[in-house]
């Protein structure tokens, strides 16, 4: 992000590379499956008139101004990472589409979530003989429309990698704050995903049963989310950065047998160096 408040959430032209140190982590909803951590992010972006690349994302903004973006991008759907059996992999692609834009409040407390009863009766199995579920690529459209220090951001995107043919879409309200050099964003959001990809992802069929799940096949779903940001500017190259993210996914996935928690709490804390 910019130094000053006007651009603040202004791309710079040209390109610009970066790498971040730190510890985090990303909670895994999969049963039986490992948390996935957070050491180095890496950051290469490039900037060429309308068009921007940024790590995985490529984009193309043909209107501009002051308050208004309308742009059309292809990125990662992360809901494949936590599939990844190989947890080095998983991590580093992790880092790779990470936004480092994040959470909030925490979760209720173990005891709180082991009374809550799901709508279905769950049976588990073995989750290691369950088919692979594979990375897939998203193209659409992104709107933003930006106003004093708030931003509200809403994008809809579609499946091209042919593995769901699934849509997922956000919507998404933000606001920073800067002291000095100090920068604090916060962030809620409301995402959708169709019953392509939740059944994708997170359905259960013949091969699931085979391997001990109940059946299973969810609907469209709606997460929400809560994030924050937190930034120190120690000099023009290096920073202090720190993320956290509270996600709480809808029913229709967390009553999943191939999902263990609804609740998702995911954050990262280091040094960034750019350039």
């Amino acid at each position: 992000m910019s130094a000053s408040e006007e651009t603040i959430y202004t791309a710079q032209s040209g390109w610009q590379f970066g790498l971040s140190a730190g510890y985090g982590q990303i909670d895994n909803p999969v049963y039986k499956s490992d948390d996935i951590p957070l050491y180095l992010i890496p950051k290469v972006e490039v900037f060429y008139g309308d068009f921007a690349f940024s790590n995985f994302e490529l984009s193309w903004t043909p209107l501009s101004n002051d308050n208004h973006q309308l742009s059309f991008v292809t990125k990662m759907n992360r809901d494949g990472l936590y599939f990844i059996d190989n947890l080095a992999v998983s991590s580093a692609v992790a880092s790779l589409t990470s936004s480092v834009m994040p959470g909030a409040p925490r979760p209720p407390s173990a005891q709180q979530e082991s009374q809550q009863q799901p709508k279905v009766s769950k049976r588990v199995g073995n989750i290691t003989k369950i088919p692979d579920r594979e990375l897939s690529f998203l193209a659409g459209a992104q709107y933003l429309f930006d106003w004093q220090q708030w931003r509200l951001s809403a994008s809809y995107f579609t499946e091209v990698t042919n593995y769901h043919h699934g849509q997922e879409g956000a919507l998404v309200l933000s606001r920073y704050q800067r002291w000095d050099k100090h920068l604090l964003v916060a962030a809620a959001e409301i995402q959708y995903q169709s019953n392509e990809v939740t059944k994708y992802y997170y359905g259960s069929h013949r091969q699931e049963i085979a391997a001990g799940f109940s059946l299973y096949q969810p609907q469209h779903a709606f997460n929400k989310g809560l994030q924050l940001t937190y930034q120190y500017q120690i000099d023009e190259d290096w920073r202090f950065i720190s993320d956290l993210k509270w996600q709480v996914l809808d029913s229709e996935i967390a009553d999943s047998p191939l999902v263990s928690k609804q609740h998702l709490l995911s954050y990262y804390a280091g040094v960034a160096w750019s350039f």
